[in-house]
């Protein structure tokens, strides 16, 4: 952490009104929705922003503020992030353009999939895109046009169906190499003695067992609890959504996995993808040059997969922005070095179990304050995790399936700010205004039904309280330490 900038920001009164800006945020945000009834990104944009100028208030520099402001996004992490989101979501539009959609509806009309069934299917269906995306909050969008009104027309239960694609587009993301959360994560984590980073494979050979029992336990709760008994099956209308040729998709998907296990470049991963997507298109016939590219001249409008795709991410990337100013504030205000320093004096942190807890709560807390944004949660604490850690002599594997775990569950999904249920809430209201067949879901019903994140933090709590992989892992890593020093 750099001591420098962490003191470079001075407040009015105490320093600790630097925080005012992502307190006021999740305040507001949780305060419109709640009291207005209305979920949508558009809010936590807005609560961001007057966060931002709340706190410009406080700030003794005013011209220091705003530059602190921009360097949250000028660090490379950051605009690498906004960038990745760029492509992912034309990634994505090329999957949607191509009708991957359609052909999930037709595997499922003639695997004669309905209720519960379908929504395995949706599990997996949405597990499989979120692979290739790279970025859970992008699949999410992705997938809610996909499989929403092919769930409701083929009788799923609408709350259990979000919740399922909630889940899957986690458990795709934590068994993905190409997932931008874990790389961000094992970066920022290093070994207390060689100082170099958490192993990507080993990492996720290590959470591996823990992401499947969790996984394979919300399938068999999607199955038993996914069917609406009440709602009539529209198998005319699905079949007429339906189709073969969309199944083509599967291969942009496939190939961005087996570029992204080559190289671990998730940019070289999603380029080849887009590419493969648009000749596999243009080859079969599913995409016209007009879906590539295409002026309406009666509107004056520019379309296609390249400018929709970015245009379907402005608002999350807009949020991230505003998201990134208010965590630099912390930062340059010193109150993430004033936490650091709180925790590296308490006792607990001496035993294993006790710094697992501090890293787990404290990524936990910062994913709730920052709207369950995974990566901007781990940017942010990722420093204090790998200061507590490192005393601590916790494996850097371990910290990184710590910090990426936590930041996935719950935490994620918090009812009154998450960018997630916000996300999928404001696509299916979209499509809801369209289609008045398709109903409303609350987002208190999309969180009591995302069984894989519940799962997931009854997992966390069991693998810091029990210490699951613990002693194993610490043998492994005095192993290790041996073959290093003999060499």
């Amino acid at each position: 952490m750099n001591v420098e900038q962490t003191k470079s920001l001075t407040f009015y009164g105490r320093q600790e009104l630097a925080m005012i800006p992502i307190l006021l945020y999740v305040v507001l945000g949780g305060a419109i929705m709640i009291g207005f009834q209305y979920y949508s990104m558009k809010v936590l944009i807005f609560a961001a922003i007057v966060s931002i100028f709340i706190g410009y208030l406080f700030c003794r520099k005013k011209k220091e503020y705003w530059n602190a402001i921009v360097r949250g996004l000028a660090q490379y992490g950051n605009a690498r992030l906004i960038l990745i989101f760029m492509v992912i979501g034309i990634f994505s539009k090329v999957l949607v353009t191509g009708g991957i959609g359609g052909g999930f509806i037709w595997a499922s009309l003639h695997l004669d999939l309905h209720g519960g069934a379908f929504v395995v299917f949706c599990f997996l269906g949405c597990s499989i895109i979120s692979m290739g995306a790279g970025a859970p909050i992008a699949a999410l969008l992705a997938v809610v046009p996909i499989f929403y009104p092919a769930g409701i027309m083929l009788g799923a239960n609408p709350a259990v169906l979000l919740g399922a694609m909630m889940s899957g587009i986690f458990f795709g993301d934590a068994l993905s190499p190409s997932s931008q959360v874990i790389h961000t994560t094992i970066a920022s984590q290093h070994d207390a003695h060689t100082q170099k980073s958490a192993d990507l494979i080993e990492t996720m050979k290590e959470r591996l067992p823990y992401i499947l029992f969790a996984g394979i336990v919300s399938m068999i709760l999607f199955y038993f609890l996914g069917s609406d008994t009440s709602a009539v099956e529209h198998v005319a209308e699905l079949s007429k959504l339906s189709n073969r040729s969309g199944l083509w998709m599967l291969l942009p998907i496939v190939v961005l996995l087996l570029i992204c296990f080559k190289t671990s470049d998730l940019f070289m991963g999603v380029s080849g993808g887009i590419l493969t997507g648009i000749v596999i298109g243009l080859v079969t016939g599913i995409f016209q040059m007009s879906d590539i590219f295409f002026i309406d001249t009666t509107t004056q409008q520019l379309h296609g997969v390249f400018f929709d795709g970015i245009t379907s991410v402005t608002d999350i990337i807009l949020s991230t922005i505003l998201l990134y100013g208010l965590i630099q504030v912390a930062v340059e205000g010193g109150m993430m070095q004033k936490c650091c320093d709180f925790l590296l004096s308490r006792k607990m942190i001496q035993k294993p179990a006790g710094a697992e807890g501090i890293i787990a709560i404290g990524v936990g807390v910062v994913n709730v304050l920052l709207a369950g944004c995974v990566l901007p949660s781990i940017i942010m604490f990722k420093d204090v995790a790998d200061t507590v850690g490192q005393k601590a002599e916790i494996p850097a594997s371990r910290r990184s399936i710590l910090l990426t775990a936590m930041a996935t569950n719950v935490t994620a999904i918090v009812p009154i700010n998450s960018a997630f249920v916000m996300g999928a809430v404001t696509v299916v209201a979209e499509m809801t205004a369209k289609n008045p067949m398709l109903p409303n879901v609350t987002p208190w019903q999309i969180f009591i039904s995302s069984y894989y994140c519940l799962l997931l933090t009854l997992v966390c709590i069991a693998w810091v309280v029990f210490g699951l992989g613990r002693h194993r892992e610490k043998v492994k890593h005095s192993l290790h330490m041996q073959r290093s020093g003999e060499r």
